[in-house]
């Protein structure tokens, strides 16, 4: 499959163009990384998400609120557009992140070529890892704040509702007319825009399954232990699947070169044989003379 590695310029930064590798465990692990992350998207197609930039504007918000102005990226159904917004996101932003795509790169994500944006998200999630440790802080631990901060909402929500709800039929709001006040409207949603928590947002999908499923990382509360110590340990152990999963595909990586190497090996052996045979014969014939 046709996918994306990169490499350090002379200018410093980290190019990203073509190649023949991808690696299936780092996919899984890329969507449940996703999966963590606000959108104002559902899920459908990641190619076809992705291909405006938008999403990936917000993901570095997400992480640096302070380098992207998301106003300055809207939504584009022409090619044309798509790739205008890919070149401002690539000279504003991702240049500040140490990443660069290639023109080739950046017209593949406008036309939704299969597998190049995962890869460039791969990039991405690894130059915002270096540029947050520059920082002092942790991609997992933001990702753990706001995990915390919308479970917080959620529940200040539920509480307020009933009371909310009990106010409004005990003391009525006078409006001037005979029929009872109305409570004030929730703040209105963005063209495609969709609460976070709503149940549209599904997952990305490989292969038929959905690689994050929150009920494997939400436990139950009690009276005994705070929430807040179990999501802390809900993020450590997230962090070492991460680490596994990556050290496992760079084990299959190490064992491809090593089985790649003992057959380079084998093949200098049967050369250096076969010339020495031939040096043997040649100096017999040359004795004989």
């Amino acid at each position: 499959m046709e996918t994306l590695t990169f490499r350090r310029q002379l200018n410093g930064l980290t190019r990203v163009d073509m190649e023949e590798y991808f690696d299936d465990v780092e996919l899984e692990n890329l969507y449940q990384w996703i999966d963590r992350i606000p959108l104002t998207r559902p899920k459908k197609n990641i190619g076809k998400d992705f291909s405006d930039g938008v999403l990936l504007a917000e993901i570095v918000a997400h992480y640096f609120p302070k380098i992207v102005e998301l106003h300055n990226y809207s939504p584009a159904a022409a090619t044309k557009q798509k790739m205008e917004n890919w070149y401002l996101l690539n000279r504003r932003v991702l240049r500040k992140l140490d990443l660069d795509l290639s023109d080739e790169v950046i017209r593949a994500l406008a036309n939704c070529k299969p597998k190049v944006v995962e890869k460039v998200l791969m990039l991405l999630r690894l130059q915002i890892d270096k540029n947050l440790q520059r920082q002092g802080r942790s991609r997992l631990e933001i990702d753990a704040n706001f995990a915390q901060s919308m479970d917080t909402k959620e529940t200040k929500k539920s509480q307020s509702a009933p009371a909310a709800e009990n106010s409004q039929a005990l003391v009525p709001v006078k409006t001037g007319r005979s029929s009872p006040g109305k409570l004030s409207s929730p703040r209105k949603l963005g063209k495609g825009e969709i609460p976070h928590n709503h149940p549209d947002r599904s997952s990305y999908h490989f292969e038929g399954k959905g690689y994050f499923d929150p009920a494997i990382y939400i436990y139950p509360t009690s009276d005994n232990v705070p929430r807040s110590y179990l999501e802390e340990k809900e993020m450590e152990c997230m962090a070492k699947d991460e680490t596994i999963r990556m050290l496992n595909s760079k084990i299959r990586r190490l064992e491809h070169l090593l089985q790649l190497k003992d057959t380079r090996m084998l093949d200098l052996q049967g050369q250096i044989a076969r010339e020495q045979g031939l040096y043997y014969v040649t100096s017999r014939k040359h004795v004989v003379k």
